[in-house]
């Protein structure tokens, strides 16, 4: 101990573990004061939430410069491209997110959701730091190079693991790491589309699957927060370039109706071939997990050679689609092709989220339904701008089974309460008919075919997974029916017991004594 540099450094060691013990002292002083607690640290997760969208947003662009040397990789870049470039990118893309899947978080696999899901439910929301950096990088990765996804599924998942590491770090109990958990999901999405209100019932509605007090403010509260945040960088203009819309004419609504059965079927069929194709490559035992992804991106871009619409979010498409600047058949073959291009991307194993993919199938959905409507009732069936993007709610609701979501995101879009009957009415229409051809979303899917459920006690019919075994409680106060009544009554008096139960000679049950029986007894005790 004669050494001065060692000395200095157990002094170092030393301070440093008493400054650890003080911040923790602190902090349980803290938990204290149970809504300061929760809103102080529903600020910060919104502040690190709003502040890694930007990051994530600029570190898409920084990929999309090195593959395809244009900041944006907009539908015109896409289109200036050689044909062996739009398949060669992606395939590099998958070369290079296959492996840091594969070593450093499996979990930043898929859409990302699920994995968030799964996490609040198995394991009361405590999520790796690792993940943030994984997702990220693998799905910026993804998106960059050309794959068919989104990237509020990303977002959400790195905001959902902020809201757990902060929540882990301050020593929470599992009810409310559940909440920092949805308040990191509410603060990506809201950031991500510029909507706080559906980024809440987001959070509320799909990642944590009930309802209360408790845990909606402080989600309100990040959802803002970060809301804020990305504003400041990027403003409040909408996502898409929103159509003005106006009802026409009450027959609208028919067709309307029309349209939520549409959605419906089509959200359905988008979440079943996309696990179709999954299976498949799952299937493909010779192919190392590896390059599962490359081969996916080798698949998407033999199909971008002649629609190039697929690659990326879309949203050059979408807005063609709301603006109505595309004919029926093109809208058609986007609306297949794009369920099969992010069946590549997101089945072989990339990295990215199916929100984006599914407000673009619905765009491409209410367009068409649109442009038909208008062969059959002319100028009287409105705008097919309008249908294009009530059209995106209805897959939303029908995929996810959130039309409530689905429908607070389209109207903080339009900023037009005009849309709200129609919307709602195609949401509504959409999710009743998704949900009766398939008991499971394109989430919870997902987890069922694992073997997990993530309803599982929080569902509203708790007999539907409740066991009679679970129901049974062992801690009873049996009585001998050979026992003296005196004996029973100052038992029953002193007791803390409701129930006695009455048993025979071999333990079987006679009978049953209460409270209010003994009450009786009392009342002509002589």
């Amino acid at each position: 101990m004669n050494d001065p540099e060692q000395s200095r450094s157990l002094f170092r060691l030393l301070r440093f573990h008493w400054w650890k013990k003080r911040f923790h002292l602190w902090i349980d002083r803290f938990k204290l004061y149970e809504q300061v607690f929760f809103i102080v640290i529903a600020i910060v997760i919104g502040v690190f939430c709003g502040f890694s969208a930007v990051g994530f947003n600029y570190l898409i662009h920084w990929f999309h410069s090195i593959f395809w040397n244009s900041w944006e990789f907009t539908l015109e870049v896409a289109k200036e491209q050689p044909w062996w470039r739009l398949v060669v990118v992606p395939v590099i893309g998958g070369l290079l997110v296959g492996p840091i899947i594969r070593f450093f978080a499996p979990e930043a696999k898929g859409h990302g959701v699920p994995e968030v899901m799964a996490a609040v439910a198995q394991t009361n929301g405590i999520m790796r730091l690792r993940t943030v950096i994984a997702k990220a990088v693998a799905s910026a990765i993804t998106l960059a190079s050309g794959g068919s996804a989104g990237r509020e599924g990303p977002i959400i998942q790195i905001g959902s693991a902020i809201g757990s590491v902060t929540g882990q770090l301050m020593k929470v109990s599992g009810r409310r790491l559940r909440v920092f958990v949805g308040c990191g999901a509410a603060a990506g999405i809201a950031s991500t589309f510029n909507a706080p209100i559906a980024g809440t019932l987001f959070a509320v509605e799909i990642i944590l699957g009930e309802f209360g007090v408790l845990q909606f403010s402080p989600i309100v509260i990040s959802a803002v927060t970060a809301t804020v945040i990305s504003r400041s960088f990027w403003g409040d203009a909408p996502v898409f370039q929103v159509p003005e819309y106006n009802m026409i004419h009450p027959i609208e609504m028919g067709t309307y109706l029309v349209l939520g059965l549409v959605c419906g079927v089509v959200a359905v069929a988008y979440t079943r071939i996309l696990y179709f194709f999954e299976d498949r490559f799952d299937d493909m035992k010779r192919v190392p997990a590896m390059v599962k992804p490359a081969v996916g991106g080798l698949l998407l871009g033999l199909t971008a050679i002649f629609l190039p619409h697929v690659m990326g979010d879309g949203y050059a498409s979408v807005d063609l689609a709301l603006l109505n600047q595309s004919p029926w058949w093109i809208l058609l073959l986007l609306l297949v092709f794009k369920i099969i291009g992010t069946s590549f991307t997101l089945g072989s194993g990339g990295s990215g989220g199916v929100f984006a993919p599914s407000l673009f199938i619905g765009a491409m959905t209410g367009g068409l339904i649109g442009q038909l409507a208008h062969v059959f009732l002319g100028d009287i069936a409105g705008n097919p701008g309008g249908y294009a993007l009530v059209g995106m709610g209805g897959i939303v609701a029908g995929a996810m089974h959130s039309p409530i979501t689905a429908i607070l995101i389209i109207f903080e879009m339009t900023n037009n309460y005009a849309i709200i009957l129609p919307l709602m009415t195609v949401c509504i229409i959409s999710t009743l008919l998704s949900s009766k051809l398939s008991r499971e979303s394109i989430y919870s899917m997902k987890l069922v075919r694992k073997g997990i459920d993530v309803f599982r006690g929080r569902s509203l019919d708790i007999f539907k997974h409740l066991k009679v075994e679970q129901a049974l409680k062992s801690d009873i106060t049996k009585v001998d029916a050979r026992e003296n009544a005196e004996k029973v009554m100052r038992d029953m008096i002193e007791s803390d017991k409701d129930l006695f139960y009455v048993v025979n000679s071999v333990g079987g049950l006679i009978g049953v004594i209460s409270v209010s029986d003994l009450k009786q007894v009392l009342l002509h005790r002589e």
